[in-house]
C-alpha cells in the first residue's frame, strides 16, 4: 500500500509541478467508462474488464493518466495487465509488488513508449492507475 501511495503522490506532484510551470494540464472527472472494452486507442492500453473510469488527465510533455476502480484484487489486475501488455509486444522494465499483494506497480516498455500500471486497495476497492509516456 505504501508503494501505491508513493506512486500516486509522485504522479500528482509531477502534474502540479508541470501545471505551475506553464504547461497545460487537462483534468476531468469521468464516472463512466467511455472506452471500448477491448482497449483505449489513445493509450494503446486495454481497459480492465468491468472497471469504472474515475479520472483522466493529459499532462503535456508527460503523458496521459487514467484511473479506474474495480472489485477485483490488485493481484488479479496486475496479472491481467502482464498478460495483455506482453501480448501487445511490451516488455516488463520494472515489477514491484507489496509483500501482502495489496499493491503493485509494473512498468512496461516498447521502443520509446512506456506504460506504468499501478493497482492498490483502498476502502475495499482496487484503484488502478495507468500512465503512458509522452509521444511526440
Amino acid at each position: 500500500m505504501k508503494l501505491f501511495k508513493a506512486v500516486l503522490i509522485i504522479l500528482i506532484i509531477t502534474g502540479l509541478a508541470l501545471a505551475s510551470s506553464g504547461c497545460t494540464v487537462k483534468l476531468e472527472n469521468l464516472t463512466q467508462n467511455t472506452t471500448s472494452p477491448t482497449g483505449n486507442a489513445s493509450l494503446n492500453v486495454p481497459v480492465y474488464p468491468n472497471a469504472t473510469r474515475t479520472s483522466y488527465s493529459n499532462i503535456r510533455f508527460v503523458g496521459q493518466v487514467i484511473s479506474y476502480q474495480t472489485n477485483d484484487t490488485p493481484k488479479q489486475v496486475l496479472e491481467f495487465y502482464k498478460s495483455q501488455m506482453l501480448e501487445r509486444g511490451y516488455n516488463i522494465s520494472r515489477n514491484f509488488t507489496s509483500a501482502n499483494e495489496t499493491a503493485g506497480l509494473i512498468i512496461f516498455v516498447k521502443g520509446q513508449d512506456t506504460v506504468w500500471v499501478t493497482a492498490g486497495e483502498n476502502n475495499g476497492k482496487t484503484i488502478i492507475a495507468l500512465r503512458t509516456s509522452f509521444q511526440a
